[in-house]
This record gives C-alpha cells, sequence and structure tokens, in this order.
C-alpha cells in the first residue's frame, strides 16, 4: 500500500475544525463534530459526509460507490478497492481522511 493519508502543509486540523492555513473562511473551513463533516457555511444535505465508526459516506444518495471503509491500519472504496484506490490511514484523524478522499486536497 503505496498511498498515505497525509494532511498537507497548506491545511490545519485543530480537532474540530479543518481549513486552509492561509486565506480561510466560511466557504472553505469543513468541521467535523465525530459522525458528520460538512462545510462551516453553506451545508446541506449534498455536501455533509457521515462516519459511523467504520464506514464513511455521504448524508444523502450513499451508494456502494461512493463509500469508504475505514479500518484501523486502512482507508478503501466499499466497492472496486484495488492497490490504487487503497490509503494507508497513517494514523491521521477521521477528518483529515474525508477531506482527502472527497477531494479537498
Amino acid at each position: 500500500m503505496a498511498n498515505k493519508i497525509e494532511l498537507p502543509r497548506t491545511w490545519g486540523w485543530d480537532g474540530r475544525k479543518l481549513k486552509p492555513k492561509s486565506g480561510a473562511n466560511s466557504s472553505n473551513t469543513w468541521v467535523f463534530d465525530g459522525k458528520k463533516f460538512k462545510p462551516y457555511s453553506g451545508s446541506n444535505s449534498s455536501n455533509t459526509w457521515t462516519y459511523d465508526g467504520k464506514t464513511i459516506k455521504p448524508y444523502s444518495g450513499a451508494n456502494s460507490s461512493n463509500k469508504w471503509e475505514v479500518t484501523a491500519t486502512k482507508v478503501k472504496p466499499y466497492s472496486g478497492a484495488n492497490s490504487s484506490n487503497t490509503y494507508d490511514r497513517n494514523n491521521q484523524p477521521i477528518a483529515v481522511i474525508i477531506g482527502k478522499i472527497i477531494g479537498l486536497y
């Protein structure tokens, strides 16, 4: 597994908010309460993600192609996992993992 999830140096995570270190505002800041990951401002069911302890999925419209399985050491698509889309968790918090898989960085 060559893909490691890492928080880019240009982003910060304070345990509740994930945001760019420079130029952060309410529209590019994300919040995580342990279950829901959503934009600080303008969140709705289509841009909110949930985590139930084992699966990351969209709050609305989840299916096997947009769900991710999370284990103690790796993160992989629920369906169609292979070596190029399976990630080493690298001891990263769930919010950092969600940020990576939804394409924030």
